[in-house]
């Protein structure tokens, strides 16, 4: 991303990968447009914590946009607006900003707010998130716990946020889905299946060794390795 810092109060403007950010510091205001626009896609109110660190927060949303960018292709484009019209990524910003929120509250260990969302969004009764920081090795281990309405529960643990993140994807698609599922509970059942999507996709945006671009190269060596092989094989035949 490129970076400008545009008054001394805090506004900025960031250019990412199809998309203008521009960040008014004294109205704690984000604009969002396509880079080749000027007409804005979507305007974010930051609130205090948000108004902290609002660069932190791009970087967020900018990964968030080219994972989108990534499911929408089949991974043939990290850029969201070679994928979707202007129309169409406007509805989903509202989701991009949630899910951007939400990975930058777990990335800043604001587990609170983090899980309270979380739990309004797909109607769980509860998500707990402790750290436990060992003073003898120096390494965390993160503990994660998610529990319907229905009191079925599944528990997690990591030694980063991200891969808890993944697990707690991971043991919702595979095992909480299953026992609502078992019950009868098909709307629950619905939700935890949109969580379980929601959670995957924030490990990737929290997880540094997750690089887009990096996804899209190796799909891209995939297919130029097939075609070679191919032609070395007809050429043989």
């Amino acid at each position: 991303m490129k970076y400008e810092k545009t008054c001394s109060q805090g506004s900025f403007v960031v250019w990412g990968t199809g998309f203008r950010f521009d960040y008014e510091a004294s109205k704690r205001l984000l604009n969002i447009a396509p880079t080749d626009k000027k007409r804005a896609l979507a305007q974010l109110k930051f609130d205090k914590h948000l108004a902290k660190n609002p660069l932190g927060y791009v970087e967020s949303l900018d990964k968030t946009q080219k994972i989108n960018a990534l499911m929408y292709s089949n991974n043939a484009t990290i850029n969201l607006a070679d994928t979707l019209d202007h129309d169409r990524i406007s509805g989903l910003m509202k989701t991009t900003a949630l899910i951007s929120r939400l990975a930058f509250d777990l990335n800043s260990n604001k587990f609170e707010r983090f899980s309270r969302v979380f739990c309004e969004q797909f109607d769980l009764k509860s998500l707990k998130i402790k750290k436990f920081a060992s003073k003898n090795s120096g390494s965390e281990l993160f503990l994660g716990r998610i529990q319907t309405q229905h009191n079925n529960s599944v528990c997690v643990r990591s030694r980063t946020l991200s891969g808890l993140a993944a697990g707690l994807s991971d043991r919702t698609l595979r095992d909480l889905i299953t026992m609502e599922f078992g019950h009868s509970y098909n709307n629950s059942a619905h939700n935890l299946l949109n969580a379980s999507s929601k959670l995957s996709t924030i490990s990737h945006v929290i997880d540094d060794n997750f690089i887009p671009e990096h996804k899209l190269n190796r799909l891209k060596d995939i297919k130029s390795s097939t075609k070679t092989r191919l032609t070395s094989h007809k050429n043989r035949a």
